[in-house]
């Protein structure tokens, strides 16, 4: 789809820098992009999650309200919508009363297991998901996630190896056991493993207090967040990158991409990584959850870089494939 002097409401949740890099690239194709976010993570709408369901919803509702009253008739030439968790049927039907020559492009980042979109469908040109089997079974379009240029550039930069193994990432599900397993085996093999598992501070004591997480793991969890910039930086510095995905999902996670995008290896408790054009045991290494193990001439062996056109995973070519009629 040309872009060149087009307007696109870009709608998406606000999670890292990724909404940005999305504009970013949109505006370098000429397109003229107004963003929302699909909700405001205000004090007062997390809270509602946890306390009062009525609240949480007169929260949603006043947003879509607020958004439809914004939007002017025929406005904009593209509608391009990320996830739309918190979006309805009533919603799409009347922003498609609209904007009714627009395109509505939806992608899809979460599984339908934890974010059921189905009944969104009808009301875009074209759906796409991250999720294989999701695609399969709902018979749309299969799309992986994508990498940008901050991670690209460090094929390029070359410096001392510090760290044999990094990790990065929020805690939830099983991944404080994986980061366990993975700590101890580098121990035993005499592999440098740094990781940063972040919990609040608030969840960390709310754990601890109902014996969720003993005191002695307490070692393996960190209560501040790290930069974008910081993470990127240690990237650069290490030889693979340590990924452990939603236990509920089947879709590669954005760090897959980032990690080979890099040409960094990988190791992934994902084992539907295996089905990827692009699989090569020498740089990626798929790792039993349930019983870690790991093999240390992986981390020794010395693969071809750019083997694998990694290229159509680059953000300006995810984009183009996104919205492409």
């Amino acid at each position: 789809m040309d872009l060149e002097n087009k307007k696109v409401l870009f709608i998406a949740p606000v999670f890292y820098q990724y909404h940005k890099e999305i504009i970013k690239t949109l505006e370098s194709f000429g397109a003229e992009v107004k963003f929302y976010p699909e909700i405001k993570q205000s004090i007062w709408f997390r809270l509602s999650q946890k306390v009062s369901h009525q609240l949480k919803s007169y929260i949603e509702q006043k947003h879509r309200r607020g958004l439809l009253a914004e939007i002017k008739k025929d406005e904009f030439d593209l509608v391009f919508i990320i996830r739309g968790g918190y979006f309805d049927q009533s919603f799409l039907q009347a922003l498609k009363q609209k904007l009714s020559q627009a395109r509505f492009v939806m992608y899809q980042w979460d599984s339908v297991s934890q974010n059921n979109y189905l009944p969104l469908i009808p009301y875009f040109d074209r759906v796409q998901t991250f999720d294989m089997k999701d695609a399969k079974q709902y018979k749309l379009d299969y799309l992986p996630l994508f990498y940008a240029e901050e991670y690209a550039s460090l094929k390029y930069q070359k410096q001392k190896k510090e760290y044999d193994i990094v990790f990065y990432g929020a805690y939830h599900s099983d991944r404080l056991d994986v980061v366990k397993a993975v700590s101890a085996l580098c121990k035993q093999h005499d592999l440098v493993f740094k990781s940063h598992l972040y919990i609040t501070k608030l969840a960390l004591i709310r754990l601890l207090v109902t014996g969720v997480i003993n005191y002695k793991d307490k070692q393996f969890l960190k209560t501040y967040s790290v930069p974008a910039n910081e993470i990127v930086d240690t990237y650069k510095r290490t030889t693979a990158v340590l990924d452990i995905e939603l236990s509920i999902q089947d879709g590669l996670t954005i760090r897959t991409f980032e990690v080979l995008g890099a040409g960094l290896k990988l190791l992934t408790t994902n084992d539907n990584i295996r089905q990827e054009t692009f699989f090569d045991d020498n740089r990626i290494l798929v790792i039993d959850r349930q019983n870690v193990a790991i093999t240390p001439s992986f981390f020794k062996a010395n693969e071809e870089q750019g083997k694998v056109d990694f290229e159509q995973y680059h953000i300006n070519n995810w984009l183009k494939k996104v919205l492409s009629k």
